[in-house]
């Protein structure tokens, strides 16, 4: 399985939150305690950027309608609170592996 090279797990330091192009995806990476988690950067209702959201435990919660996510399954936990809601869904966001190798994060694709 190909593996994307991101960035030195140092570099998060005080940020909790990281994000990459990769080919055509646009990744947002978490850092939670100990763990790094990697999701989609666009939330599915209206394509908030999850990056700026409000990082609670395993949870992020999108910053334009607040649509919850799982940080560790991708699954939608909240709908967006808002008329904005009620007319388009939001849907399970996308996941993806990383692996930490010589103190490196990496995508596997």
């Amino acid at each position: 399985m190909p593996q994307i090279k991101l960035c030195a797990v140092s570099e998060f330091g005080e940020e909790n939150v990281k994000t990459f192009r990769v080919g055509k995806k646009d990744i947002a990476v978490f850092k939670v305690e100990d763990t790094f988690y990697a999701i989609d950067r666009k939330c599915t209702h209206l394509k908030g950027n999850l990056a700026k959201g409000k990082l609670v435990d395993k949870t992020i919660q999108c910053p334009l309608h607040g649509a919850i996510f799982n940080l560790k399954t991708g699954e939608l936990l909240k709908q967006p609170g808002t008329l904005a809601g009620w007319f388009k869904k939001a849907k399970n966001t996308t996941i993806y592996r990383l692996l930490i190798k010589d103190d490196f994060l990496f995508l596997e694709e």
